[in-house]
């Protein structure tokens, strides 16, 4: 028998929408080459986007000590005075073991409201950066702020 003669087996017709349509071989090879990839390759996950070990408390230490109005102790010591010699100044932060950056700043002035007499107040408002550590022993990096 010649090649001419041969008959070639009738190739399969696709119907127009499926004029391109992946091979079963080329969608298997083509999802596991990408499960493989995704699974094996750390690429994919960026070093933020893992979460802490489940043991990790990143809570802080508060300073011990503060001011307890209404009978609530908050961990915090207002600022002193304007003037105050260095050797009686308190403590800027509010958590223990910090190294960063502390800005406090107290705000005073007045206010009335519809029946009331005008009143004066104050707050202390601050706010901290940087390294501390934590109940669970491990040092962190964070950003606090008091009001």
């Amino acid at each position: 028998m010649s090649r001419t003669s041969m008959t070639r087996p009738m190739a399969h017709t696709h119907t127009p929408g499926w004029a391109h349509a992946l091979s079963r071989r080329g969608f298997l090879a083509t999802a596991s080459g990408a499960a493989s990839m995704a699974l094996g390759s750390t690429i994919w996950l960026p070093k933020f986007g893992h979460a802490a070990p489940p043991q990790a408390n990143p809570t802080p230490n508060p300073i011990s000590g503060g001011v307890m109005p209404f009978g609530v102790l908050i961990h915090h010591f207002p600022l002193p005075p304007t003037g105050t010699p260095l050797s009686q100044l308190t403590e800027p932060s509010e958590i223990t073991d910090f190294n960063g950056f502390v800005g406090d700043t107290r705000i005073r002035g007045f206010g009335t409201g519809s029946g009331f007499p005008t009143l004066s107040f104050q707050a202390d408002m601050g706010f901290m950066k940087g390294e501390y550590v934590a109940v669970d022993g491990l040092h962190h990096h964070g950003s606090f702020v008091f009001v």
